[in-house]
């Protein structure tokens, strides 16, 4: 008996498979011939049937692109479930860059970019090229930094222009305080000497690290971070911090005379009833009156 259900199943799904490939090759050939309409009303047909399969659906969302219906496009890639089969699934990857390029160039730029995204999100290995930067820049304004860096990172690894998105990769690696790949992409940085939110980028990544570094006990590394920052000296408002922290560094290793020197120059840079002032002038006491 199961047996008998089980070659039953086994008919159903052979005449299924038939049946989505005839469909498919009958659209196909309406499409090419440029019988939309026959097309359209075919899928129609199929769909009141109870067949909503992504094959059909991705169809459906040629023929609204070619007829240069934008909006119902775009309604129906968007929701097309991802397809199980691989050849299906490409097809759609494909379909949906596509659409977003033709997006792009009519200015419908959110429909381009959730059209790109929706692709990578069915195949994340697949070549993105310049789409990638477009998602990255989205995902900036929506706050989403780590996916927008992965995003900058595809660009290039895929033979982008790492000067293309220099400016606004920096500046996500700000807002996701990764203070050490900052650092990495320095020698960028000083080229752009136009951007002063860069400048200032540059200079908190040494003094954040050093501070990180302080907190590890990782005190020659700090002291190091503490001296490319004084170096940089932007932004000028932190100078007297670094100083400070360098004092107490140069302190703990026996060097008072340096150490004096830092705390000194505390006393030129920050305001005379600072806490950092007034940190100065007692370390300043200690040593002296020793």
């Amino acid at each position: 008996m199961m047996g008998k259900y089980r070659n039953f199943f086994l008919f159903l799904l052979f005449n299924s498979f038939l049946f989505a490939k005839d469909i498919s090759a009958k659209l196909e050939e309406l499409i090419a011939k440029g019988k939309l309409d026959q097309a359209e009303n075919l899928i129609y047909q199929t769909q009141a049937e109870g067949n909503f399969s992504p094959i059909i659906q991705i169809y459906l969302a040629k023929i609204y692109f070619l007829r240069k219906n934008m909006k119902p496009a775009y309604e129906t890639l968007m929701g097309i479930e991802t397809p199980e089969d691989s050849r299906t699934r490409i097809r759609l990857v494909q379909l949906l860059l596509e659409f977003g390029d033709s997006a792009l160039s009519l200015k419908y730029k959110d429909m381009a970019i959730n059209s790109y995204y929706k692709a990578y999100k069915i195949s994340p290995d697949f070549p993105l090229g310049s789409r990638s930067k477009f998602i990255a820049q989205k995902l900036m304004e929506e706050d989403n930094y780590q996916e927008a860096k992965n995003f900058f990172e595809k660009y290039v690894s895929e033979g982008g222009d790492f000067e293309e998105i220099a400016q606004e990769y920096i500046k996500c690696l700000y807002l996701l305080s990764q203070w050490e790949e900052i650092i990495k992409n320095s020698s960028k940085i000083v080229k752009y000497k136009e951007d002063a939110e860069l400048q200032f980028i540059l200079g908190e990544a040494y003094l954040n690290l050093a501070k990180d570094y302080l907190k590890k006990e990782m005190y020659e590394n700090a002291l190091e971070m503490l001296d490319k920052f004084i170096q940089w000296g932007i932004p000028k408002i932190y100078l007297d911090d670094a100083y400070f922290l360098k004092g107490q560094i140069l302190e703990d290793f026996g060097n008072t005379k340096e150490a004096l020197e830092c705390y000194y120059k505390v006393l030129t840079l920050a305001p005379p009833r600072s806490i950092y002032a007034r940190k100065a002038r007692e370390r300043i006491s200690v040593l002296e009156n020793r």
